[in-house]
């Protein structure tokens, strides 16, 4: 029976793969296909943590992997027989290794699906800031009523027409960034790296 293993159970609860995932892979795959999830948490920041021991012992055969990043373990483990390995994050440099190169197989990534969600706490932290909300929040708590701080223009309260908003770094994440600010009316600039790629 032909394997893929599923090693996304992440040290941060909120980027472990939905408990459906498992379920709806395995469909996906078909009988012939043995889905292996394994529960052992790891590391997801940044390139991955490239997979748990557990994850490294269920890669044993496997044609498919995907975790946070592909780490040598996972690739010893593998060996020969991995055909695809995906990984949740965005960056791969930690998954390009000699030993993957050798085995032949593909390498996927999430390059894109962290674009929304960022860009929605970006913007969220930009209005935060230009209402004052933050200011309003800390009175909250402290159980005083601060009306007269935002009235009398103690609290500066800008709009998003009136704000510059410059953005380094023009990929994926920050392309979302400009287009919800520049959406909201805000004066965009920002820069990239290479330059001579569209316009986002």
């Amino acid at each position: 029976m032909r394997r893929a293993v599923i090693d996304l159970t992440s040290t941060q609860p909120v980027w472990s793969a939905p408990p459906a995932l498992t379920g709806q892979l395995r469909r996906a795959f078909g009988r012939e296909w043995e889905v292996v999830e394994v529960a052992e948490a790891t590391a997801s920041d940044g390139d991955g943590g490239g997979g748990s021991a557990a994850g490294a012992s269920a890669a044993v055969g496997a044609e498919v992997y995907f975790g946070w990043g592909v780490g040598p373990a996972v690739v010893a483990a593998a060996g020969p027989t991995l055909r695809w390995a995906h990984t949740a994050a965005a960056g791969v440099g930690a998954s390009i290794t000699d030993a993957f190169r050798a085995t032949g197989a593909a390498l996927t990534n999430s390059r894109g699906i962290h674009a929304a969600p960022m860009a929605d706490w970006a913007v969220t932290a930009i209005g935060l800031c230009l209402r004052g909300f933050h200011q309003a929040v800390a009175a909250q708590r402290g159980r005083q009523w601060a009306k007269r701080r935002f009235t009398d223009g103690d609290v500066r309260v800008r709009e998003f027409v009136d704000t510059r908003v410059g953005i380094v770094g023009l990929g994926g994440v920050g392309s979302e960034i400009a287009r919800r600010c520049a959406r909201l009316g805000m004066q965009v600039r920002g820069i990239r790296r290479r330059p001579e790629r569209r316009r986002p």
